[in-house]
């Protein structure tokens, strides 16, 4: 007797667990609907596009970029030089009367 009810309780046990490999029946949907998770979906996608841009303006580097401290001791040599250069050409330019002329000026 104990033996028969096992058995049937076996058999029901593997009845139950075997409905969950069947394929559902062609009149029942898989799923009700697909687009409100297609929705969902986009939406987490924008909200972590959102969220990825706060991120960026909140640990972006600030100063200087794309400027290496090489370039901005090339930027000042350079500067001095032209500096030096320009008032070089500018004596150049410097109006002198002739060494013989008597002008009163």
């Amino acid at each position: 007797m104990i033996r028969s009810l096992l058995v049937f309780a076996i058999l029901a046990a593997v009845a139950i667990s075997t409905q969950a490999f069947v394929a559902p029946s062609v009149g029942q949907p898989a799923l009700a609907s697909t687009t409100s998770l297609d929705a969902s979906r986009v939406n987490a996608k924008q909200e972590k596009r959102k969220r990825n841009r706060d991120n960026m303006r909140k640990f972006k580097k600030g100063g200087r970029r794309g400027t290496s401290r090489k370039k901005m001791m090339r930027k000042m040599q350079s500067s001095a030089a032209r500096q030096v250069e320009n008032e070089f050409i500018a004596k150049c330019f410097i109006t002198v009367p002739p060494p013989n002329s008597d002008e009163s000026a």
